[in-house]
């Protein structure tokens, strides 16, 4: 097997599983929408504490953020592996002192 068939079975086996954890983050989406919207909308009795709903509200709001953050990378990375190149051939498949000097 040559060295460029070794990168290419490589990157399609990382290109795998950063595409099934980028559907794992997207599963998990629907979930943190859902609970910033609750807290968002929800309507606090005259002896709730504010401060600790207003806690919520940014606790969620910040999950959900780093969530889609983390979808974007992790789909940009899978695009930038799956597109190849020689920096993704020194990536995983670094050049030898032998190869480099002769």
């Amino acid at each position: 097997m040559s060295r460029k068939d070794l990168v290419l079975l490589g990157s399609r086996v990382v290109v795998v599983y950063l595409t099934v954890w980028t559907f794992s983050e997207v599963s998990a989406l629907p979930g943190s929408v859902y609970s910033f919207l609750y807290y968002l909308r929800y309507k606090p009795s005259p002896t709730a504490n504010l401060e600790y709903l207003d806690f919520l509200r940014h606790s969620h709001l910040i999950g959900l953020a780093f969530l889609i953050v983390r979808i974007i990378g992790l789909s940009l990375l899978t695009m930038w592996i799956h597109r190849g190149g020689p920096e993704i051939e020194n990536l995983l498949l670094p050049p030898t002192e032998e190869s480099t000097s002769t």
